[in-house]
């Protein structure tokens, strides 16, 4: 005969382990936890991620990890992996880039994703730093979409921009597009 897993009293009828919902209720060691501040015992299911009994606990628990220099690494690794995902993507198709169409002063048209990128590998090309080549451009984009109707700029040094792009279904981060 079959007995109860918490009370150890007779099972009846199509009972499996316990004999009444009280001792379902307390099953032995499957539902409590200690939180490892105050070493309070709690009542929380297993599936709960939960670790300390309280958010003052849990507060604490987590300055303590950082303390201890748990998180540290993961930081490092996180950068690391990120510089590594841009290295292996490159610069020309980060997911961010748009597809730019300008024209030179002399009348040279050049297509590129990424200006800015395009403006570090060439600027032989360009008068004055990367920054102000970029914001040019970026001044000219503006008043192609309306966004500068006082201060409008329709080219910079001589440059023009004809059109662009952008790319979220070309180099959308994942490859899937939106």
């Amino acid at each position: 005969m079959k007995a109860c897993i918490v009370c150890g009293k007779p099972l009846t009828g199509q009972k499996i382990k316990y004999c009444s919902p009280e001792c379902a209720g307390r099953r032995v060691g499957k539902r409590y936890k200690i939180c490892p501040v105050c070493g309070k015992k709690f009542k929380d299911p297993p599936s709960n991620l939960t670790v300390c009994c309280s958010p003052e606990c849990s507060k604490i628990h987590r300055e303590q990890l950082h303390q201890d220099g748990v998180y540290k690494q993961s930081i490092e690794n996180m950068r690391a992996g990120f510089s590594k995902k841009i290295d292996e993507i490159g610069s020309e198709n980060h997911w961010f880039a748009k597809h730019w169409i300008i024209e030179s002063p002399s009348g040279q048209v050049y297509e590129c994703d990424n200006l800015m990128n395009f403006i570090r590998e060439n600027s032989e090309l360009f008068d004055g730093t990367t920054k102000q080549a970029y914001d040019g451009f970026q001044k000219i984009k503006a008043t192609m979409e309306g966004k500068r109707p006082k201060a409008q700029s329709k080219s910079w040094k001589g440059w023009h921009l004809i059109s662009y792009e952008e790319n979220k279904n070309r180099y959308h981060k994942n490859g899937l597009g939106e």
